[in-house]
């Protein structure tokens, strides 16, 4: 009889989910941290400009990231369109916090045929995070301001009296009552 193998006790549920939730604080974080990784990887940041058949940039189209000063806070925003002469639309994000990255370059809408389409990241999501902003100024009151500080900032941009919102879940809900209170600044277009 071999006198070197001991049994061991069984270890208890406890002690399994104790190590499991170690295991958990260490994978989470770091696979966090591969996504943005992989993300700045594959993503220089930059807007692409429209190109015609001849490799140069559309005479009339417009793409750009920047950042604008809303009700006292830098917010960002990506703008494109293949003429600027369009119509603008106003996306307004999802979340609170879930810019809509994905759309715009991995399943394009080929809105920004149509329109001047401004991507903009709310107070606190992608372009427009700060960690030092307060969490006070994060109210659905103050998200509705910026979206009217918003559209008068594309509509002076751009030169039009009306612009067109696309709000995607949050921003449904913010979209709705920025309408409300500013149907003069918004286009009145409604779905068969």
């Amino acid at each position: 009889m071999d006198t070197t193998q001991q049994n061991t006790p069984s270890e208890s549920p406890r002690t399994v989910a104790r190590r499991a939730g170690r295991v958990m604080l260490i994978a989470i974080p770091t696979g966090a941290l591969a996504v943005v990784g992989l993300i700045l990887w594959w993503s220089s940041g930059e807007a692409r400009p429209f190109l015609g058949r001849d490799g140069k940039p559309l005479p009339a189209s417009i793409s750009e990231k920047i950042r604008v000063e809303i009700n006292g806070v830098e917010q960002g925003m990506f703008v494109k369109g293949m003429d600027v002469h369009n119509p603008v639309l106003l996306l307004v994000h999802g979340g609170p916090g879930m810019p809509d990255y994905f759309l715009r370059e991995d399943h394009p809408t080929r809105l920004d045929e149509h329109f001047t389409v401004a991507w903009w990241d709310q107070r606190g999501a992608g372009l427009s995070y700060d960690p030092d902003m307060p969490r006070s100024t994060m109210t659905v009151a103050q998200f509705v301001a910026d979206t009217l500080a918003v559209t008068d900032y594309l509509r002076e941009r751009f030169g039009q009296d009306k612009i067109y919102l696309l709000g995607h879940s949050w921003g449904s809900f913010i979209g709705i009552q920025a309408a409300q209170r500013a149907p003069e600044r918004l286009h009145n277009h409604q779905c068969p």
